[in-house]
């Protein structure tokens, strides 16, 4: 391939991308009015000829070496931005958001191993996608050797490119100004996209929008109290925070958890049937938990190492901190914002398959039962993966059959039942796990004196909505939030049950009051509430790497990063009924409640 056939190699690599992309609007939905198919096709075209001519220019200094060098550098920069396509239309496809910033630091971090599991199959399967990729990419080369473009076309070819790249973008500007869902709801639908903003302009010249669309408050400076108005605790509680990572609330039950099951039939266990997590992802659903406020303020406790103030105020009390996690705590970083001022703090346990990191986990939190001082108070922390990785020992398996999950192949057709049973006999091993340690303290006599709170960071989806959503962290449905939560209240008259909706908000208020017995409303540190105080939940928070969501009774409204907004059920199913702008407003003022 020489010189002048690589400009022919980048618009057959624009036209193989552009057709490739038409997947992702599919994925998104396609709108057919007229504002919406002239955005599909200048977007389509405007902005996928980008890369295209990106990958011309970075093969074009080789052609100096000769035409062997440009055509295989044409190759290799071509596989290796298709390839980047395809990853990026895998995650889209199951989580509605594109590999980005958050979802590279998990790739590439040092928990990597522990967060993305890939069987042999399916690493065989992206093996052979990758060949494929490199073959298509040799037939361009070679066929671009046969394309022969005058200076006119090629003129001709760059003049609609900027006209479609001039069009989409100022298409946009309009559409996000004038809040038109066919043009604003698009950008989601590819990578890597910029598009025009020009709401200031636009009001400079006179125009004005038809409707203004919700959107969160601006951020100002954090305000977050440094200290609470809390006693010398005279005979301190233990505390013990549980955590399973994607644990649905429906797997509490005889069949799946018959340890636990009968551990909340005992004295002093409360079930909380309703709860959800302040998000579905990790990130979300632990930073709701100890902050108890939405994954949006994530940067700026990040950014200060500012813990908790449940964290604070038991290293204030003199209590000993017992951080054990299977997973690691560096990725996402809780190093730096919610654990940052543990000392030493175990980052997780050693590599190797899930069930193993977790009973690691266990065995290193017992072995701090029988050193630990018995004159100090504890704060015990216990995070287990299985769950995550549908991880468990081999040999332990009740439910039949099981299958290892491939994410490649999954479709809306696949029959979810292995997988199904391949994740109960992950939550099946965690219940032993639970057990274990219950037992443990119950046999030490330190149940007792201890607050335990037994729950998942978010929930996993098996194509329950039936819409090929698989895992989680890509919609706020029931099946992604809601999780079970066990409590165990010494020393405090509780229910067995609690039908009341609860989150993971109420969490960090409930160990404040009960066990350090601090007097400040929750209001001053917190969007949440007393477990065991039954007011009403007038709007939860959800937060994503990608959406916030406001549910109101069974409505969820979501807000993509793009200002874009959408709205269902509990089950994915469609809501039409709006809910009461007042009460929106009030929820989306908590994005920013804690900012001066």
């Amino acid at each position: 391939m020489k010189a002048k056939h690589l400009f022919p190699f980048v618009c057959l690599q624009s036209l193989v991308w552009g057709l490739a992309s038409l997947s992702f609007f599919h994925i998104n939905g396609f709108y057919l009015d007229v504002a919406g198919i002239l955005f599909t096709v200048t977007f389509l075209i405007g902005h996928t000829f980008v890369f295209a001519l990106l990958v011309g220019l970075l093969a074009w200094p080789w052609s100096r070496l000769g035409s062997r060098s440009l055509q295989v550098a044409g190759v290799c920069w071509g596989s290796f931005f298709s390839t980047l396509l395809v990853i990026d239309w895998v995650v889209f496809s199951q989580y509605r958001f594109h590999v980005g910033v958050a979802m590279l630091q998990l790739l590439l971090g040092p928990a990597r191993s522990d967060i993305f599991v890939f069987s042999a199959g399916m690493w065989l399967l992206a093996g052979l996608i990758i060949l494929a990729i490199l073959a298509l990419e040799t037939g361009l080369a070679y066929l671009s050797r046969y394309i022969v473009l005058s200076k006119r076309i090629i003129f001709a070819i760059l003049g609609i490119w900027l006209v479609c790249f001039l069009t989409y973008n100022a298409m946009y500007a309009w559409g996000q100004f004038m809040q038109i869902p066919s043009i604003v709801s698009q950008r989601k639908a590819l990578p890597l996209t910029f598009p025009l903003s020009a709401n200031r302009q636009l009001r400079k010249w006179g125009f004005e929008p038809k409707r203004q669309p919700y959107a969160i408050p601006p951020k100002g400076n954090l305000r977050y109290p440094q200290s609470l108005s809390c006693p010398t605790i005279q005979k301190p509680l233990n505390v013990l925070l549980f955590l399973v990572d994607s644990w649905r609330a429906d797997m509490l039950n005889p069949e799946v958890m018959p340890r636990l099951s009968a551990w909340v039939k005992k004295q002093n266990m409360t079930v909380f049937t309703r709860h959800l997590s302040g998000g579905n992802s990790t990130a979300g659903g632990v930073f709701s938990l100890f902050y108890s406020l939405p994954l949006s303020y994530w940067d700026d406790f990040t950014g200060l190492n500012l813990p908790p103030l449940l964290i604070s105020q038991a290293l204030q009390n003199g209590y000993e901190p017992a951080i054990f996690a299977s997973s690691k705590l560096n990725s996402p970083s809780f190093d730096r914002n919610i654990f940052a001022s543990i000392p030493h703090l175990r980052i997780g346990s050693k590599p190797g398959l899930s069930w193993k990191r977790d009973r690691e986990a266990v065995e290193g939190f017992e072995h701090f039962l029988r050193t630990r001082k018995a004159d100090v108070p504890f704060f015990g922390f216990i995070f287990l993966d299985a769950p995550h990785g549908y991880s468990y020992p081999e040999g332990d398996k009740p439910f039949t059959p099981a299958k290892e999950i491939n994410y490649i192949l999954l479709s809306n057709r696949t029959d979810p039942t292995p997988y199904f049973n391949q994740y109960k006999n992950s939550v099946y091993f965690i219940d032993k796990q639970i057990d274990q340690i219950l037992s443990d303290l119950q046999q030490r006599h330190l149940l007792e004196n201890t607050l335990v709170l037994i729950t998942g960071d978010h929930g996993q989806e098996l194509n329950d909505s039936h819409q090929n959503f698989w895992g989680h962290n890509s919609n706020f449905t029931d099946y992604q939030t809601n999780v079970p939560l066990v409590a165990h209240f010494p020393g405090i008259s509780a229910p067995d049950r609690v039908d009341y909706r609860t989150t993971h908000y109420d969490i960090a208020p409930t160990v404040l009051q009960t066990v350090f017995q601090c007097s400040d409303p929750t209001s001053d540190y917190s969007i949440g509430y007393h477990l065991l105080d039954s007011t009403p939940r007038p709007f939860i928070i959800f937060a994503g790497y990608e959406e916030q969501a406001l549910r109101m009774e069974d409505t969820i409204l979501v807000f993509s990063r793009f200002n874009t907004s959408r709205q269902y059920g509990p089950h994915l199913e469609p809501v039409t009924v709006t809910p009461p702008a007042t009460l929106v407003k009030e929820g989306l003022k908590t994005f920013s409640q804690f900012y001066k």
